[in-house]
């Protein structure tokens, strides 16, 4: 049995891969909430899904070199970014995650889900998230640029002690909640 990564080593790995949703064209979105977000041009209030991770579709799977004969894995599924037209968000996610022996077949391992929720802000073409603080984790803050009307979301992860960038194209999807 191969022994699962510790969660704290990839911030939960769901921001390294990413599961799409059916994407509703722009044009059929007329009933789209309106609200503009928090003073960020091209952003309303709605849920965004994440359709690319670094450049690739999802869902997004990567390998990243541990020690000799051993790579940290994973997998994200879906993440899906609800902004509240009152500055608060949810960013949910489905993804998997395993330290695994390179020389043997991958054996998926399960999914899991993750909700993180707080509060964000704007300002021209960039949004600033603040997570809830939770006792035992440190204070993170990410900061997210709008592109038309995308959200792009550099996260840096630590995998094992060195940081991993991962870049999140998250498209607005009006037939979620």
């Amino acid at each position: 049995m191969i022994p699962a990564l510790p969660s704290h080593l990839l911030f939960r790995a769901a921001i390294l891969a990413l599961g799409a949703l059916p994407a509703v064209p722009r044009a059929l979105d007329s009933s789209a909430h309106r609200t503009a977000v928090a003073e960020a041009p091209g952003i309303v209030a709605g849920s965004y899904v994440a359709v690319l991770a670094n450049g690739e579709k999802l869902p997004w799977t990567t390998q990243v070199p541990a020690v000799e004969g051993l790579a940290h894995w994973a997998r994200l599924d879906l993440a899906v970014l609800r902004l509240s037209a009152d500055g608060r968000y949810t960013l949910s996610y489905r993804y998997a995650q395993e330290v695994v022996d390179t020389r043997a077949p991958l054996r998926m391992p399960p999914a899991r889900d993750e909700l993180s929720v707080g509060r964000y802000s704007g300002k021209g073409k960039k949004l600033t998230f603040v997570p809830k603080i939770i006792a035992g984790r440190p204070e993170r803050t990410v900061t997210a640029d709008v592109v038309g009307d995308d959200i792009s979301l550099d996260k840096t992860v630590l995998v094992g002690n060195k940081p991993f960038r991962v870049r999140l194209l998250f498209r607005r999807d009006p037939s979620l909640w």
